[in-house]
């Protein structure tokens, strides 16, 4: 089967590598592979950490797509010959004061419905575990199950994975081509080059609305989020574990990697630019440094900024849009690096006319705008 894809983030990047597996022929429409949200992401595998009221949905597929990691790594390993840096430490959850305690255990009591473990440690075990947090941290969980992966390192082994199966990569962005309601390719916004495919799948993150061909009802449910990032540098690793903190209801987290850089993110707001503000870079500055004072020494190597793709449940849309031939993969805001597994074989499946992973099933995008029953 002819397969065009439509995004050059991890979601395409990985899609792409995965259907050439499965015997696609496959080409992939991106002006900068590897360059947008994704290559801002702080790479953390965390649907415990992430897990909230109302977006149980989000929690079962991040489960699910976290157990496939390990797996996915491994063979994206030997396809590339890069490895991605899966960490299995596990995530800290810090809390500053007596409210950010209160919120913490909360989200404790969510995991605990879903059997997942959070670990209360006290204050002499979080020293002995990470001696570079402050003293006087009010609460601190643990949870062992979230793991962490380079981003960047992914991304290139994604781009090298794809090439060496026969993954055509086109410099352009592109959009859909249709006719009598089903799909019939892609053309290239700067070439103008049409692209014949039985399928397309647009994976477009935030951008998915500009994209010609996609349905009317689809365009505006993911909208651009802007997140800042920043990334530092020590002589030696300051902390070993992923650490999630409030500081007085204001969120943080520390991403460390193995070579000593760590990652500081994120900002987020509801704007499209990429701009990285004064404020952005103190306010993240003074809570990482709020929970780790070490972080004074340490050497600002970038910031960053740009736009994740929000939806109004925060959950990614998968799957047929209504018109034949024509899929979607966008929509995972925060968890894009977390979720890719899950949704490659989503998407795969699909193309074998099989039914997705049940906690990708929900997702569709028809949830936001159901097709009306017949009269």
């Amino acid at each position: 089967m002819r397969v065009a894809v439509i995004g050059g983030g991890v979601i395409g990047l990985a899609l792409a590598w995965r259907l050439t597996a499965d015997q696609h022929s496959v080409d992939l429409f991106d002006d900068r592979p590897g360059h947008g949200a994704s290559r801002a992401a702080a790479g953390m595998l965390a649907p415990s950490g992430e897990a909230w009221f109302g977006e149980e949905p989000l929690l079962r597929a991040g489960v699910a797509s976290l157990r496939q990691w390990p797996e996915f790594a491994a063979r994206l390993g030997k396809d590339s010959d890069v490895d991605v840096g899966l960490r299995t430490e596990g995530t800290i959850l810090l809390g500053a004061d007596d409210a950010d305690a209160q919120t913490l255990d909360q989200a404790d009591r969510l995991l605990a419905q879903h059997d997942l473990a959070a670990r209360r440690i006290d204050r002499r075990e979080l020293g002995r575990m990470e001696p570079a947090v402050a003293s006087g941290v009010r609460r601190a969980l643990l949870l062992e199950s979230d793991l962490s992966v380079h981003n960047r390192l992914l991304l290139d082994a994604l781009l090298d994975a794809g090439a060496r199966r026969g993954v055509t990569y086109h410099r352009e962005r592109a959009d859909v081509e249709v006719s009598d309601g089903r799909v019939r390719g892609v053309r290239g916004r700067t070439s103008g080059e049409s692209h014949a495919a039985d399928v397309v799948v647009i994976a477009a993150g935030h951008e998915l609305s500009g994209v010609a061909g996609l349905p009317d009802r689809l365009r505006g449910v993911v909208r651009p989020v802007k997140g800042q990032i920043l990334r530092l540098r020590m002589p030696d690793p300051l902390v070993r574990r992923t650490l999630r903190c409030l500081l007085h209801g204001d969120p943080v987290y520390v991403v460390p990697r193995l070579d000593g850089e760590l990652v500081v993110g994120a900002t987020s707001e509801e704007l499209s630019d990429h701009a990285v503000t004064a404020d952005g870079v103190y306010e993240l500055l003074r809570r990482s440094i709020a929970f780790l004072p070490g972080l004074r020494e340490a050497e600002l190597t970038e910031t960053l900024a740009r736009s994740r793709p929000g939806t109004p449940d925060n959950a990614p849309i998968v799957g047929e849009t209504g018109v034949d031939g024509l899929l979607v993969a966008a929509g995972h805001y925060r968890g894009g690096v977390l979720l890719t597994p899950l949704t490659a074989e989503a998407i795969s499946a699909l193309l074998r006319d099989e039914s997705p992973p049940a906690e990708v099933a929900v997702l569709t995008p028809s949830r936001f705008n159901p097709t009306p029953p017949a009269e």
